[in-house]
């Protein structure tokens, strides 16, 4: 199906500054702006919790393994339970769902804690915890999703779900690269006697008790929003009740509506290839953020020599470029265009994993007795995670954007599910194989296997989506 190029790109400089008005609007809904405080904290502490089980788990020899299984336990329910945890959400409270899931996952933090004193080696309750946790988020979301309409007016819906979108990339940044390697370093460890046995408590520890508080912080900021509030819709409440008693007969339907909803979805989807080519390219980035993840515990430790706990080292700037390129991201889009940026992104991306096994070659090559440990070469590590932060920036948030905007409002839902399941479906092996081969191969040659995908699927975009990158 062909697109006119006009109709695809190009945003005004009237159009964006409308946006921004947009959104300093819908923040002074107070309703929402408690409702959006709790996703951005919430998203952020559950990526930081994230990061302290990768931290815990990543440990010689199989480190790169146990963290992509550790990734996986907070993945993995998404696949099976978003569906029928979207149809149980419909039918019940919607504020109720908010404030007892952040209580629930409180509850979760609080446990893995626990487990942690008991048997630091015993990694499993912490993965069964973390599946848990990512269990109980599965309600959230949606409840969350479909909460937004209640709380702003018609003409306030498509700033406040951009606002939500662009908190759901920061949350990554802030929690899993930033929040948990800061909280690790502020709380050093300690022990303490309880009846006869004594505990020690290490630094990331810390990071599930802060986690479980700021959960506790979220059921505070839910129930300051007004009941009445979420009932205010179309819906009267003698259906409203009716749909409730049938919430477990909703999750059943569910099931069997799922796979006709993702074969809807997927044909929306590739009627229109600006669409496809923006849900692939969005699932890519977001498994390549996992994969991020999972390896960054091995690079530090096999490159620069460091204890897993500095992953600080390498997240915070590649964070800091993230962040920064996505507060800048409407300039940068206004001056290349979106696809231009993208396919600029994927690029640097590939060049960037390139230079991190070629910055280590060159430390040997020029202090064999120190290697990466060296100043010079630690700062360049730095630069170059900085501009793979930038890169990321420049391909996630176009394409979420692009998404939003290709894909028919009435189907908008399911394409944003599919999208996600595929995120979540193609996390799974790649991170499996990505551990697997790092144990046993080695952490550069996959280095070069991730870099060269990217460089193929940048060939493969460039070429399908044709004379749609032109005047872009």
């Amino acid at each position: 199906m062909s697109i006119p190029a006009e109709q695809t790109e190009q945003p005004a400089n009237s159009e964006q500054q409308a946006s921004m008005a947009s959104f300093r609007h819908v923040l002074k809904n107070r309703n929402f702006l408690l409702l959006w405080i709790a996703q951005l904290i919430s998203l952020t502490i559950l990526n930081a919790a994230n990061f302290g089980l990768i931290v815990l788990v990543n440990r010689p020899p199989n480190g790169a393994f146990m963290a992509g299984l550790a990734i996986i336990a907070f993945t993995l329910p998404a696949i099976p339970f978003s569906a029928i945890a979207g149809a149980i959400v419909d039918r019940i409270d919607k504020r109720q769902v908010l404030w007892v899931s952040n209580l629930l996952r409180m509850g979760t933090m609080l446990l893995m804690f626990v487990s942690v004193l008991l048997d630091r080696s015993n990694a499993w309750p912490l993965f069964g915890l973390m599946f848990l946790t990512s269990l109980i988020g599965q309600f959230f979301i949606p409840a969350e999703g479909a909460s937004i309409p209640l709380l702003v007016g018609e003409r306030e819906l498509m700033p406040a779900l951009s606002l939500f979108n662009i908190s759901m990339t920061l949350s990554q940044a802030i929690g899993f690269l930033v929040l948990g390697s800061v909280v690790a370093k502020l709380f050093p460890a300690f022990s303490f006697a309880l009846g006869s046995r004594t505990f020690h408590v290490e630094s990331t520890d810390m990071l599930f008790v802060i986690v479980a508080v700021f959960y506790l912080v979220c059921v505070g900021l839910i129930l300051a929003i007004p009941e009445q509030v979420f009932n205010e819709d179309h819906i009267n409440k003698h259906k409203h009740k009716h749909e409730t008693d049938g919430a477990y007969a909703a999750a059943t339907q569910a099931l069997h509506t799922l796979w006709r909803d993702m074969i809807t979805g997927w044909k929306i989807v590739r009627a229109d290839r600006l669409l496809f080519f923006s849900v692939v390219q969005l699932s890519l980035v977001g498994v390549l953020m996992q994969l991020i993840g999972e390896l960054a515990g091995t690079f530090v430790q096999q490159v620069l020599n460091r204890p897993p706990e500095d992953m600080s080292i390498i997240l915070t700037p590649a964070a800091v470029g993230l962040v920064g390129a996505s507060v800048l991201m409407p300039r940068f889009v206004e001056k290349v265009g979106r696809i231009r940026l993208t396919v600029i992104g994927f690029i640097s991306l590939a060049v960037g994993f390139i230079l991190l096994p070629g910055l280590e070659w060159l430390g040997h090559w020029i202090n064999p007795a120190h290697g990466t440990e060296s100043l010079g070469i630690l700062l360049g590590v730095i630069v170059v995670l900085f501009v793979l932060g930038v890169a990321m920036a420049c391909v996630n948030i176009p394409t979420q954007t692009l998404m939003q905007e290709r894909a028919p409002e009435s189907g908008r839902a399911r394409v944003l599910s599919l999208q996600f399941m595929l995120y979540s479906a193609g996390t799974i092996p790649v991170l499996l194989f990505a551990g697997a081969f790092t144990s046993l191969i080695g952490f550069t040659p996959l280095i070069f296997i991730v870099s060269a995908s990217l460089l193929i699927f940048c060939w493969w975009g460039i070429h399908y989506i044709g004379g749609r990158m032109s005047n872009r």
